[in-house]
């Protein structure tokens, strides 16, 4: 079974990431939950984004490989929304990751160098407002160029944190969807 580095959206670490969490521990898997937001919650996403550039994203980044730098690998990077970029960070910087999931965001403003060994799994709504056009197309074709196992998956709609039970936005039918193609990949891994 994998273990998990699981990050918290720009809400900080709530009960909704500790439900999704559970989801895959319920799985088998090992999740660690690095707070990268020192214990601060939000209400909303503006609130946390507002958090995020107050304190800096170097700042929050810092924290995240403070987190897991005691962490043996090999490990899965996976993240919510902001979150996201902290596993694809680590993705593609870590060796010791060996697949980056990003859920509800991701992407790159150009061409990225991707490790070939590291696979790459992306899930938001087709219409989030959240997603940057044209972003995520160039992180998944840079990994797939690289030769690594490059996932993308689109639902319908334009929920953001359609996978969070606890959130106005939850959309069971694409929220367990998302989970299967997730808890294939790590079977994949596990497998490999």
């Amino acid at each position: 079974m994998s273990h998990i580095l699981f990050f918290h959206s720009a809400v900080g670490l709530d009960d909704g990431v500790h439900a999704m969490a559970q989801t895959l521990r319920d799985a088998g898997h090992t999740v660690t939950t690095p707070d990268y937001y020192d214990g601060r919650t939000f209400e909303s996403a503006e609130q946390g984004i507002a958090y995020r550039d107050e304190v800096g994203f170097r700042t929050l980044v810092d924290r995240v490989n403070e987190s897991v730098d005691g962490i043996d690998g090999p490990v899965v990077a996976a993240g919510i929304s902001l979150g996201s970029a902290m596993a694809q960070r680590l993705g593609k910087k870590d060796p010791r990751v060996r697949a980056a999931i990003l859920l509800h965001a991701g992407g790159e403003a150009k061409p990225v160098e991707w490790p070939p060994d590291c696979a790459l799994q992306m899930h938001y709504s087709v219409d989030d407002p959240w997603i940057d056009e044209g972003m995520p197309e160039h992180l998944l074709r840079s990994a797939a160029r690289a030769g690594a196992r490059t996932e993308h998956y689109l639902y319908p709609g334009a929920s953001h944190l359609f996978a969070d039970p606890t959130t106005s936005d939850y959309v069971k039918e694409s929220a367990d969807l998302m989970w299967d193609r997730v808890l294939g990949l790590l079977t994949h891994l596990d497998e490999s």
